[in-house]
């Protein structure tokens, strides 16, 4: 068929092996003389199976448009999370229309239905919490409002009654509000009057509905059956919902979560089974994980085999295609047990025929085998961290603490953290000890008072003392972060620098971040505090002055701000170094200056300062004529001299400069400011200084003038940043309002950053006597912000999908996330100490708070305001450049989320019983242009081929990725598994395992089985037969290759659909 030029589109943003899929997808559906009305797509996790989706949608359309022409076209979505929910169905609207999106539940659809009607395409987002749980009774206000205003007046029902009983638990006046001043817009008629009629044809339900509204308040909150009505009441109103919807495809995302609803037995999915056998329906699934790929012998309550099952049993819908497969998986069984004789040959044949029948309902992509290596690009180091004596006091500590309160063997605990008294909260051994703590017995009270130094302390926390990391674990980890300098630092260093990284930057390489995932909950919470306490002790190791850790904002202030002293306007320095001159910024370019001048070596930052001041000069000598016979010498010049340029050469820089719906004033809403600063007041000042009118005059200008205003035109924030979005938007005037607005958010962002007392600490260690904003820029210069700044917009706009929008609206969206990650706000971790009294024969816990920024657990976490951070905001800052560091993290519910943007290393602080999910650990971090994949990348092309082929213009990335794309077979190789000649960066797995433990065999276990775990997909007692393949593998045959025999369920590459 021929495809119209949306379709076209949509499939060019795919890449090839995702079209072979998403085709491959349409065939099986539409095409194929025996099609499937349900299909999984099983990629293996990172490989894009929602832009899958997006290419299957675009096909399903353009087909079904053809088909009949005149009706519309419902796609529903449907996955667990609400936001999640949003974002993706957005991305699904292959038509860009925004009208057709309606994300919702389904009992409010006859608020929505007259516009669903009247749409020739429909996107509709659900998710199972709200509306296919029965369980959910009461549901959301708004839900039972639209009940209310359906049924009021109607069957002879005691109006006040049923507003009684619909009220649930909102407060009476706000419920006056949603029933009788707030009227439904739309409501749809007809869908109303199959809701009364319903309820009317059933005698026994319209009989309690009328006599429980009757009942008084007190009444009916006394009776368990209020919430079974309004429970039936949504169920029905959600019922009709689901008659109004005619979908032609669903998508189930991550549908394992919540895979009860495939289940037609399941009494509590008939809402779910009446979408799924709609007439001419197709249901799309996806999942990395559909099923446990996996089941060992003590996780049989969640076994494989019969999750496989049924799984194929809702994709075949037919208990007979399943019984076939069954016999199949033991002939594929069977002659894998007979290998030994030479039976190869027929295990090839019984796994083709396996593969041909999942085939019709499935596929699945995989790293696996596609590397040199056959490794996935994965890089193992099996460390033994030493046992200290120190870690042997903790663990008699801690023992004679268990053995007095009765509390079980804590060697695993152990192992995990240091200091377990004050971090283990939760868990039995606090809670034995708490038991204990009113009425200690002298021994507990002894161990306490003679081990208190091996405890964490107030006192020596807020004095900046040195906390040991008494844990082999804690201490690797340590090694590879802070011991290597990484708190010397604000960001991680560029993949691609445009010049010699310098001053601490110099020191710590090719720097990744670290994710680390524990089996214990007490370990993310001992990461982030003891990693953060450690980095920031050290920062604060050469300030000049003696600081408490508890008074630490009050003893540092904010240097960067914008007050007015006796007249003068003492922060315009620092609105000179945020301030997005687009003089400065169109003038020099660093990556520029780079090509030019460097050979295969990269340029220090004097010979990049020296090329800046060539380029300048000749266009700031202009201004500087009848001044140097003035005496005095004046800084002034610094921030007065791009406002001159700027005011001579782009006009339109001025009224954007104070328009307050689109300028740097909208900007400045949402950071938070100084009680008593005067930022609109110096905005006002420099807006003066573009038009000249400088009152007193400039005096003399200073003699490092050009070499200051040099450094500014390279490494400043403000002019930096303009540069970056410029290159995201090529065609956009350098004045224009969109990009002004844009550098100006992210400038406010390194505001927020330098300002932080230990950023202001770390700068001024060791130049007490230097102008802060001075040093700001110059660790932005050792830092390479420009290339940084590039390297994070490419990143932004590929993860935010925004390529393909007006370049107004992409600046918009890199820069809003650049900001966001930059004014991350400090989190804070509560500790606990531990006093014991022996005059009252008490122990005592005290609570004080200690600050995590370098390290973070990935939850939700409360700053120094007590004001809460959403989880994804902290995924979104690990995956930025800047702080946290390490994220830490129990392996719990993280499906869909990545972290790979600046982390290519993943610790396995405790090993998992599964080889699965150390491959799902690892899955977080090996994703789509990936931190590792960007360096190799930049190590084989990078400057090289830019300066050879690039034009100048345009996003730098992009280009040495076409570059790359253009010498590789494929797009996997690319941009999932790029690997250069002579090494380069790897996924590295880190397995910190104590030696002579029980992980130690674990261990070698565990990767005997990764190593042929594909081979027992879809069997009955998989361990029997994975513990026989392994020992094969591991045995003495090698020419035995276990890849040999694994099923392959990658779809078949066929001509494309045109």
């Amino acid at each position: 068929m021929e495809l119209t030029d949306t379709t076209k589109r949509v499939l060019a943003r795919l890449k090839d092996f995702q079209r072979v899929t998403a085709e491959y997808v349409f065939r099986r559906f539409y095409l194929d003389s025996d099609p499937t009305d349900r299909f999984l797509v099983a990629d293996e996790v990172g490989l894009g199976k929602t832009l899958v989706a997006s290419g299957v949608v675009a096909l399903a359309m353009e087909h079904l448009r053809r088909m009949k022409p005149n009706e519309r076209i419902d796609v529903v979505y449907i996955c667990s999370n609400v936001s999640i929910a949003s974002q993706n169905i957005t991305r699904l609207n292959v038509t860009g229309v925004q009208e057709f999106v309606r994300p919702t539940r389904l009992s409010l659809l006859p608020k929505h239905i007259a516009g669903i009607r009247g749409n020739n395409v429909n996107f509709i987002g659900l998710t199972p919490g709200t509306s296919f749980d029965p369980q959910s009774r009461d549901g959301k206000d708004e839900e039972r409002a639209l009940i209310y205003h359906v049924l009021k007046g109607k069957l002879d029902i005691n109006r006040a009654g049923l507003r009684r009983l619909l009220r649930g638990r909102v407060k009476k006046e706000h419920w006056r509000t949603w029933t009788m001043e707030r009227q439904p817009e739309s409501l749809d008629k007809k869908a109303s009057n199959d809701f009364v009629d319903g309820i009317a044809s059933d005698a026994a339900f319209h009989a309690r509905l009328k006599e429980f509204c009757e009942l008084s308040e007190r009444e009916m909150w006394k009776s368990t059956e209020r919430l079974d009505l309004i429970s039936e009441l949504r169920c029905r109103m959600a019922e009709v919902s689901v008659e109004m919807l005619e979908p032609d495809l669903i998508i189930l995302d991550e549908f394992q979560r919540f895979k009860d609803l495939l289940d037609h037995a399941n009494p509590e999915a008939r809402l779910a089974q009446k979408l799924f056998r709609y007439r001419g329906v197709k249901t799309l699934l996806l999942s990395a994980t559909p099923y446990k790929m996996l089941s060992l012998d003590h996780e049989q309550e969640d076994d494989h085999y019969p999750d496989f099952l049924k799984t194929l049993r809702f994709l075949f819908d037919s208990d007979e295609a399943v019984e076939d497969l069954k016999r199949e998986i033991l002939s594929f069984r069977r002659s894998l047990y007979l290998l030994d004789a030479g039976n190869g040959s027929a295990v090839s044949q019984t796994r083709d025929a396996l593969q041909a029948k999942l085939r019709r309902v499935m596929c699945r992509t995989e790293r696996v085998g596609m590397t040199q290596r056959q490794d996935a690009m994965l890089s193992e180091y099996e460390e033994r961290p030493a046992i200290q004596s120190c870690d042997l006091h903790e663990v008699v500590l801690a023992d004679k603490i268990a053995s007095c309160v009765g509390a079980q063997d804590i060697i695993e605990y152990w192992k995990s953290s240091p200091y377990l008294v004050n971090f283990l909260r939760r868990y039995e051994f606090r809670r034995k000890l708490e038991e204990h703590c009113n009425n200690a017995s002298e021994d507990l009270i002894s161990i306490f008072a003679t081990h208190s130094h091996r405890l964490l302390r107030k006192e020596d926390i807020q004095a900046y003392q040195e906390v040991k990391p008494v844990n082999p674990r804690m201490r690797y980890l340590f090694s590879k972060t802070i011991d290597r300098g990484l708190w010397k630092i604000l960001w991680l260093p560029p993949s691609m620098p445009y010049s010699q990284p310098e001053g601490p930057y110099s020191d710590v390489g090719d720097a990744t971040k670290y994710l680390v995932f524990s089996a214990w909950n007490v370990v993310p919470d001992a990461i982030a505090a003891l990693c953060s306490y450690e980095a920031e002790r050290r920062m604060l190791e050469y300030y000049p002055k003696k600081v408490s850790h508890n008074r630490l904002h009050e003893e540092i202030h904010r240097l960067l701000r914008f007050d007015i002293s006796d007249g003068r306007f003492t922060g315009m320095s620092t609105l000179g170094l945020f301030y997005p001159s687009p003089g400065l910024a169109s003038l020099v370019d660093p990556l520029r200056i780079a090509l030019e001048d460097g050979v295969d070596n990269l340029i220090p930052s004097t010979v990049l300062i020296e090329r800046a001041i060539e380029i300048l000069r000749p266009r700031i000598e202009p201004f500087l004529t009848d001044t140097t016979d003035k005496v005095r010498e004046d800084q002034r010049w610094y921030w007065a001299l791009p406002a001159l340029l700027d005011g001579a050469q782009f006009p339109a820089a001025k009224s954007w400069l104070l328009d307050d719906r689109s300028g740097w004033p909208a900007v400045t809403s949402s950071f938070r400011r100084e009680p008593g600063e005067r930022f609109r007041e110096h905005l006002y000042h420099l807006r003066q200084t573009m038009d000249g009118k400088l009152d007193p005059p400039l005096g003399r200008p200073p003699a490092d003038l050009m070499q200051v205003l040099a450094r500014m035109a390279v490494a400043a924030p403000g002019i930096c940043s303009l540069r970056s979005l410029r290159r995201m938007a090529p065609t956009l005037d350098w004045a224009n309002d969109a990009l002004l607005t844009g550098a100006a958010q992210i400038a406010e962002g390194f505001r927020t950053l330098f300002n932080i007392p230990e950023s202001i600490a770390l700068l001024r260690g060791e130049n007490p006597d230097e102008f802060y904003w001075q040093l700001a820029l110059r660790h932005c210069l050792e830092g390479n912000i420009q290339a940084l700044l590039d390297e994070q917009s490419h990143c932004l706009a590929d993860s935010l999908g925004v390529f393909d929008k007006p370049e107004s609206e992409r600046v918009k969206k890199i820069a809003e996330a650049l900001g966001s990650s930059l004014s991350l706000r400090t989190a804070q971790m509560q500790l606990d100490e531990v006093l014991a009294r022996p005059e009252t024969g008490r122990i005592d816990f005290e609570s004080f708070n200690t600050r995590c920024r370098f390290a973070l657990r990935f939850a939700e976490i409360k700053d120094e305001e007590g004001a809460v951070a959403r989880a994804d905001i902290v995924r979104d800052a690990f995956n930025s450049p800047f702080r946290p560091f390490i994220l830490a993290s129990t392996s719990v519910g993280q499906e869909g989320l990545d972290f790979h943007t600046w982390c290519h290393a993943v610790v396995h602080w405790n090993l998992p019983s599964n080889p699965v999910d150390l491959e799902q650990r690892e899955g977080r971090i090996h994703r789509y242009k990936g931190h590792a994949i960007r360096k190799n990348v930049a190590m084989a092309y990078g400057l090289r081929a830019l300066r050879e082929k690039w034009d100048g213009h345009g996003d730098p990335w992009r280009f040495i990725f076409a570059q790359a794309r253009n010498d590789r077979p494929n797009d996997l190789l690319c941009y999932w598994l790029f690997e250069p000649d002579g090494g380069g960066a790897r996924i590295e797995r880190h397995v910190p395992i104590l030696s002579y433990s029980r992980e130690e065999p674990h261990f070698r276990r565990l990767k005997k089985m990764l190593a042929v775990y594909r081979l027992v997909f879809g069997q009955p007692r998989q361990e029997d037969l994975l513990a026989y393949l392994a020992d094969k593998a591991g045995g003495s045959q090698d020419a035995w290759d276990p890849n040999s025999w694994r099923i392959s369920l990658a779809p078949p590459v066929e001509m494309p659909v045109k």
